[in-house]
């Protein structure tokens, strides 16, 4: 019996120590666990602070501009859309300014000292007196402020401001801006913010004298611009499938010969209820936008249809001349699509010759050189076009293949009323004949400057004294009429009472042409 209470005690034990035992095991098992837990708690706490910095590291960036490190953009159309959905009831005003002459600074300093003008711009508007106000580097040159229920005086002391830093950045040449004023309607909130920012930019262009004041205020007149501009480019789409675009050919003579060598081709747009429109009234609003690409391929197709008319109907062709948008110069695609249009239209190279405006090449990128040093490879005819009309460096006469340079009518028009002005067109022309370069002088409206352009050397002129731009039915009517007669203008031709002087001038035409 005692054997049998002595077992059971034992038994007992040997229960109480083996469970013992497994809640020890189980204690460190749980214990394991929870540390194993607390690991994997702090380690998504470290991933997810760290997911949390990455993602506002991406946001800053996304949001900040790169060059001015002030917001972007996408950061103005984020802060802005919130303020107005948060304050439906306040008054706001969007004020955008652009570098006046910054095309100028990066012409004459280089890209360069453009960023750093930029840099500066931003470094102003961080400054204290602008707190309250919402802030950006809109694009390349526009800069947005949105003040919120701020006094008109207070915003004209901030432009006051901005004005006065951008004269102090440097001694050496002006930094000046133009400010557009929008006072945003609160039935347009809802509008997108480039709708809103165009406005300012339709209020800058209102600036009469920018050294009086350089600011103007978006008005129901410019609205109402904004709104026809807005439909012409709703409406260019049709009018190309259309054929609203219809092209113009204005005259180049040949000063020694007096007869068309060539032509220019110029856009008009038969706008219904408006009639014929000249290109300044929507050239502009196109260059601004991917619609200038489209209008270019479409004239460039059409003057392949012009020059192949004359051919099958066995007239003699004239090259012609037709314009290249900078916005070309930024790939190679453009080059594709004339080498496709004339081989569909099977039309030589020696009768097209391509303008590259001024603007787009003058201190040009590596990158642009070598697309036009790309097109004299394709075997393309290059003419600088309006070249005078900025500071155009004389390196573009040599560091481009170009055969011909065309000297704008405001460079004509500048050097043709004094001594000094009229060496300097006799020495550029000089130095440009020196180079073997065609020169082309356009805005010719006298016989006075046709005549001293022919006795300084110039090559070809183009002008209203010898024809406006004309349909081309009308060119090939003026152009036969001058292949069977002498050509004399005669719409546009001076006329004079002393008929001495008229059989004067004849005679000297007939010497210049015999």
């Amino acid at each position: 019996m005692v054997f049998i209470l002595v077992l059971i005690i034992l038994l007992l034990i040997g229960v109480i120590i083996f469970l013992c035992a497994r809640m020890r095991v189980r204690k460190f098992h749980y214990q394991y666990k929870s540390d194993k837990m607390d690991a994997m708690e702090s380690s998504y706490e470290s991933q997810i602070h760290s997911l949390r910095s990455t993602i506002k590291e991406l946001n800053e960036t996304a949001f900040t501009h790169t060059v001015t490190k002030i917001g972007n953009i996408d950061y103005f159309i984020d802060r802005c859309s919130s303020l107005f959905e948060r304050y439906p009831r306040s008054l706001f005003t969007m004020v955008g300014f652009s570098i006046s002459n910054m095309g100028k600074i990066n012409q004459i300093f280089g890209p360069s000292e453009g960023d750093k003008v930029m840099i500066y711009t931003a470094a102003i508007l961080k400054s204290s007196y602008l707190s309250s106000a919402t802030y950006a580097h809109v694009n390349s040159n526009l800069f947005g402020i949105l003040f919120k229920d701020t006094a008109e005086k207070d915003i004209l002391r901030a432009i006051d401001r901005i004005t006065q830093r951008l004269a102090e950045y440097s001694p050496t040449f002006a930094v000046t801006a133009s400010f557009g004023v929008y006072v945003i309607d609160q039935r347009r909130t809802s509008d997108s913010l480039m709708d809103i920012m165009n406005c300012t930019l339709l209020a800058q262009k209102a600036i009469q004298d920018p050294k009086h004041q350089n600011y103007a205020y978006f008005t129901e007149e410019l609205n109402r611009t904004y709104n026809e501009n807005r439909q012409m480019s709703q409406e260019m789409e049709e009018a190309l499938d259309s054929h609203k675009f219809i092209v113009y050919l204005q005259p180049m003579i040949d000063l020694h010969s007096y007869r068309i060598i060539s032509a220019e081709a110029l856009v008009r747009w038969d706008y219904p209820g408006k009639g014929i429109l000249s290109p300044y009234a929507f050239l502009p609003l196109f260059e601004n936008s991917s619609l200038i690409q489209k209008l270019d391929y479409y004239m460039w197709e059409e003057c392949c249809k012009v020059i192949r008319r004359w051919i099958d109907n066995k007239m003699t062709p004239l090259p012609i001349s037709m314009n290249i948008s900078p916005i070309h110069l930024q790939g190679t695609a453009f080059i594709d699509k004339l080498e496709q249009l004339l081989k569909s239209y099977l039309i030589s190279k020696d009768l097209i010759i391509l303008e590259l405006p001024e603007r787009g090449v003058a201190n040009a990128s590596r990158e642009v050189a070598e697309i036009i040093e790309k097109l004299k490879d394709h075997g393309f005819s290059l003419c600088i076009d309006n070249f005078g009309s900025v500071h155009s460096p004389l390196n573009l006469l040599k560091d481009y293949p170009i055969e011909r340079i065309k000297l704008d009518r405001s460079f004509l028009n500048r050097n043709s009323t004094s001594d000094e002005g009229l060496t300097i067109l006799r020495y550029l022309i000089a130095m440009a004949k020196e180079l073997n370069l065609t020169v082309i002088t356009e805005g010719v409206e006298s016989m006075e400057q046709a005549n001293f352009l022919t006795d300084i050397g110039c090559d070809i002129a183009q002008g209203y004294f010898f024809a406006k731009p004309l349909t081309v039915r009308l060119f090939d009517q003026l152009n036969k009429s001058m292949l069977r007669t002498l050509y004399r203008p005669s719409e546009y031709y001076p006329t004079f009472e002393d008929f001495e002087k008229d059989v004067d001038i004849l005679t000297q035409m007939m010497q210049r042409v015999g």
